[in-house]
C-alpha cells in the first residue's frame, strides 16, 4: 500500500489560492488530500452543497455520484459503510470504505469518501485540518462578500425608498400623487402593474381606484381591507376582491391612517431579466411595506390639505356673510317722533339669517321689520339680502299695504330663492300721530306688546314667506297708549340653551319685558343679552340672536 506524503500534501494546499468562491475549491483541495492519505482515488463533496460532489479514480457517472452524494448529506452520521462502498462500485472493492468529516470548529464543511484509512493518521489529520482552515477562510470570505452585498442592498433599498418619498411628499393633488405612488412602487420592484386602491372618506364612501399596466377589479362596498402584507404568488393566495386580476402573482400591502387600513397598494407580475415572471419574496414584501408607509403618509399630507382647502374655503364663506349681513344692518336707526326704539343683532360664528331694520315712511311714519330667514352662511346671508332689498324697493315707491307688500315678498322668494328657503317676518307700520300700529306677522315668534299690566303676545297672522305662492297674510291693527312697549325678536333669544339643554323659553323673556316697563329701549335690549347669556353660560352659541324694542312715546 502506497505511504502518505503529508508534505507534499501541505504544499499542494499552500498553492491553492482560493480567490473567486469555493464552488471549485474542493476539486483543487481532494488531490493534497489523496496524496497525504496516500490512497490514489477517492470523492469529496461540500456538505451544504451535496449537489456538487468532485472525485478522482472513480468511475461512476456524474449522476450516480450526485446520488450518493445526496444520500450521505443525508444520513445522521455519515459513517455508514455500506453507503461509502459504494462510492467505489464492483471494479476496485473498498477494503475498509469510510468517510471522514472535514471539519472547523463545530462546522462540518465537506465530506472525504475514501476506500481505506490513511497510511499516517497523524499526518494526515494535519492535512485535514489545513484543508479545513482554507475552507473555513474562503467561506468567512464568502459570508463577508454576502453580508457586504446585503449592506449595499439595504443601503440602496433605503436611498430609493428616500427618494421616492421625497417625490410624493410634495404632491398634495390625489389624482397626481396615486400617480406618483403607483410609477414608484412598480418601479422598485420591477413590476409589470399596480394598483392603490383606497377607501374614501366623503359622504358618499365607496373606493377610489388608481390602476396601471393591466385591470384591477374594483372592490364592492362591503369589501374587506387587509390587515396585514400578502404575497399571492398562487391565485388562491390572493384577497377576495383581488381574486379577478388579470396579473398572475400580486403582492398587497395596507395603507393606514391613524392606525387603520384604509386601501391596498398593489404590485403583480415581478418581471426577471430573461423577461418571465418570478415570485414575490419576503424582500420584495420589506420594500414595499416601507414604501407604503411612506405612500400612507403622502395620502394623510393630501387629505389634510384638503380639509385645512375647504376649511379655509369655509371661513372665507362664513366672513363673506357676516360682511352681507353688517350692510344689511342698520348701522343707526333713524329718529322718529314720538317713537323710542332700539334694535341689536348678535350673529353667530357660522353666521345665519336674522336681520332687523327700521324704515321712515311719508308723513312721519315708520316701518319696522324684524326677519329670520332659514339655513345659515352664505346662502342664508344671500336670501337676507334678497329679502332687504325687496322691502326697500316696496317701501321705496310708496307701498304701504301690509297684505300687498308681504305677498309681493312672498312671491320674490318663491321666484328667485332656492327651494325650501323660507323667512320667517315681522312687518309693522306705525303712524305717531294715531298712535296706530298694523302689522303681519308671517309665521314669526309672538311680538310682546306691554300695555299697562297687560302683556299681549302678537301672535302670527300667516305662515312664512316664501314657502307657498298662494299663501295669505292677514293684517292685525291695535291703537297704541304712550309707555307701550313692544318687543320683537328671534328665536336665537328663546331657544338659546345651557349645559343641560333646557331653552331660556318664553317665560323667562315676558318676565323680562314686564320687569323692563320703566328702562328705556337700549337698556332692555342690553338686558335681555345679558340674561341669555347668563343662562348658557359655558354653550357655545347656537343661532342668531336678535332683539328690536320701542317705546311709545
Amino acid at each position: 500500500m502506497p505511504t502518505g506524503d503529508v508534505p507534499r500534501a501541505h504544499s499542494l494546499l499552500a498553492a491553492i489560492q482560493p480567490v473567486g468562491g469555493d464552488e471549485g475549491l474542493l476539486l483543487k483541495i481532494l488531490p493534497a488530500l489523496l496524496t497525504g492519505a496516500g490512497i490514489d482515488r477517492g470523492a469529496a463533496l461540500d456538505a451544504a452543497h451535496p449537489e456538487r460532489p468532485f472525485s478522482l479514480g472513480l468511475s461512476l457517472a456524474p449522476s450516480a455520484l450526485h446520488q450518493l452524494a445526496g444520500e450521505l448529506a443525508r444520513s445522521e452520521t455519515g459513517q455508514e459503510p455500506g453507503l461509502a462502498s459504494r462510492f467505489f462500485g464492483d471494479a476496485r472493492p473498498a477494503a475498509d470504505p469510510r468517510v471522514i468529516p472535514i471539519t472547523a470548529g463545530d462546522e462540518t464543511l465537506a465530506f472525504l469518501v475514501l476506500p481505506g484509512p490513511p497510511a499516517d493518521p497523524a499526518g494526515f489529520a494535519s492535512v485535514v485540518a489545513h484543508a479545513a482552515s482554507i475552507l473555513a477562510w474562503v467561506r468567512m470570505a464568502e459570508k463577508v462578500r454576502e453580508a457586504d452585498f446585503e449592506l449595499k442592498y439595504r443601503v440602496w433599498e433605503l436611498e430609493s425608498l428616500y427618494d421616492v418619498g421625497l417625490s410624493i411628499a410634495g404632491t398634495l393633488d390625489l389624482e397626481s400623487l396615486a400617480d406618483e405612488i403607483l410609477m414608484k412602487s412598480v418601479s422598485l420592484l420591477n413590476a409589470r402593474s399596480g394598483a392603490l386602491i383606497v377607501r374614501r372618506r366623503d359622504a358618499d364612501g365607496g373606493f377610489y381606484l388608481k390602476e396601471f399596466g393591466s385591470a384591477f377589479p374594483h372592490p364592492g362596498d362591503g369589501a374587506g381591507i387587509p390587515e396585514a402584507v400578502c404575497v399571492a404568488n398562487r391565485r388562491e393566495d390572493r384577497p377576495a376582491f383581488l381574486s379577478a386580476a388579470e396579473a398572475e402573482k400580486l403582492l398587497t400591502v395596507p395603507i393606514r391612517s391613524e392606525g387603520e387600513a384604509i386601501g391596498v397598494l398593489v404590485v403583480g407580475d415581478k418581471e426577471n431579466r430573461a423577461g418571465g415572471i418570478d415570485d414575490f419574496d419576503q424582500a420584495d414584501a420589506r420594500i414595499l411595506s416601507l414604501f407604503g408607509n411612506q405612500a400612507s403618509i403622502a395620502l394623510d399630507n393630501a387629505r389634510l390639505h384638503r380639509e385645512a382647502l375647504e376649511k379655509e374655503r369655509m371661513e372665507r364663506e362664513i366672513e363673506l356673510a357676516a360682511s352681507i349681513q353688517r350692510t344689511i344692518l342698520p348701522a343707526s336707526l333713524p329718529e322718529v317722533a314720538g317713537l323710542d326704539i332700539c334694535g341689536s343683532n348678535r350673529p353667530t360664528r357660522q353666521v345665519g339669517g336674522d336681520f332687523y331694520d327700521v324704515f321712515p315712511l311719508p308723513g312721519g311714519r315708520v316701518a319696522f321689520t324684524l326677519a329670520d330667514v332659514s339655513g345659515k352662511g352664505v346662502p342664508a346671508a344671500l336670501l337676507v339680502s334678497t329679502l332687504h332689498a325687496c322691502l326697500h324697493v316696496l317701501f321705496d315707491v310708496g307701498r304701504d299695504d301690509l297684505p300687498f307688500v308681504v305677498a309681493r315678498v312672498n312671491e320674490h322668494l318663491i321666484r328667485f330663492a332656492s327651494s325650501r328657503k323660507f323667512a320667517t317676518l315681522f312687518l309693522g307700520i306705525f303712524e305717531p300721530s294715531t298712535r296706530v300700529m298694523r302689522y303681519v306677522n308671517a309665521g314669526h315668534n309672538p311680538g310682546l306688546l306691554l300695555s299697562g299690566d297687560s302683556l299681549e303676545e302678537l301672535g302670527p297672522t300667516g305662515i312664512p314667506v316664501g314657502m307657498f305662492p298662494d299663501a295669505v297674510h292677514r293684517e292685525e291693527v291695535r291703537t297704541l297708549s304712550p309707555g307701550d312697549l313692544l318687543v320683537l325678536y328671534s328665536d336665537g333669544i328663546t331657544e338659546a340653551q345651557d349645559s343641560v339643554e333646557a331653552e331660556f323659553g318664553m317665560e323667562r323673556l315676558t318676565e323680562l319685558v314686564r320687569n323692563g316697563r320703566a328702562a328705556s329701549p337700549a337698556g332692555l335690549t342690553r338686558e335681555i343679552f345679558d340674561a341669555v347669556d347668563d343662562f348658557t353660560r359655558g354653550v357655545a352659541q347656537y343661532d342668531d340672536q336678535t332683539v328690536l324694542v320701542a317705546r311709545i312715546g
